[in-house]
């Protein structure tokens, strides 16, 4: 049975996978993988459960999904965690990340497709005592995100969100994903400084970030300059991620999610940040 540093050690110091994109089970979708992207640079996203029939061999994988709500008192029936788990392990994932939250859905592609946690004395050890039980169980890394919040209650959630967090994963050993459309979003409905709420994640262990492809939804989009300003500020808090997913929304079409992967995937190839197998 690996242990949970062990596990956390697979995450944190594995080799960098590059950049990150969504898988969608489409003819046209895998044209594009197979022609465009590079199986060294690039790697694979399966939000999980679902068809993975079709998943290129050859590209890195890591899982993803919303449908173990981690911060609920109770859990989804043992039949949808197995296949979550199950799908995990034949696609060879390198980890499997899921959010902070007390609601989820198995779609995931809506902004607004989870419910932040609302705080009780017992959450954080719940959360922690849950995500060993996974670990141990499956034998699969672990990493955990925020989403974002729109609601705050009692006026101190939004800040103790990321303290939660960070103590969470900090005690139990388990690397975090950060989620920059989900920051972004939280701080600009509750009037947050972008970089404040990162500041409260230092020292902790970042293996993941997540970059929108065109913004958050219709009405908050922002632009890819924006995105990418966000992405570098970052990464210089957070210099020692393993990957960059280029996030799925929603409303973005697939044509302009992957017109955003060649844009991230040019402008790492030409800049300090550069993370694949060469800087290993």
């Amino acid at each position: 049975m690996k242990t949970e540093t062990l596990l956390k050690k697979e995450v944190t110091l594995g080799k960098k996978l590059g950049i990150g994109v969504a898988w969608i089970d489409s003819p046209e979708y895998l044209r594009f993988i197979n022609s465009e992207l590079d199986p060294l640079y690039h790697y694979i996203e399966v939000h999980l459960p679902s068809n993975i029939q079709n998943v290129p061999s050859n590209f890195e994988k890591i899982a993803h999904c919303s449908t173990l709500p981690l911060a609920d008192i109770h859990e989804p029936t043992k039949d949808l965690i197995k296949a979550v788990f199950q799908q995990a392990k034949e696609i060879k994932a390198h980890w499997i990340g899921e959010h902070l939250s007390i609601l989820g859905t198995t779609d995931g592609l809506q902004f607004g497709y989870i419910f932040a946690p609302i705080k009780d004395e017992g959450l954080k050890n719940r959360v922690i005592k849950k995500i060993k039980s996974y670990q141990e169980t499956y034998g699969i890394p672990f990493v955990i995100e925020l989403g974002p919040r729109y609601h705050d209650w009692g006026g101190v959630d939004v800040l103790e969100d990321y303290k939660l967090l960070k103590s969470i994963s900090n005690e139990g050993n388990i690397p975090i994903i950060l989620d920059i459309p989900h920051t972004w979003a939280t701080a600009k409905a509750f009037n947050k400084s972008f970089e404040d709420l990162l500041s409260l994640l230092k020292g902790a262990h970042i293996a993941e970030i997540h970059i929108g492809a065109s913004g958050v939804s219709k009405k908050g989009q922002i632009s890819f300059e924006q995105s990418w300003n966000q992405l570098v500020i970052c990464l210089e808090m957070f210099p020692d991620v393993r990957g960059i997913t280029v996030e799925l929304g929603k409303n973005t079409k697939i044509e302009d999610y992957c017109n955003t992967v060649r844009e991230v995937s040019k402008r790492f190839q030409s800049s300090k940040w550069r993370i694949n197998n060469e800087n290993n």
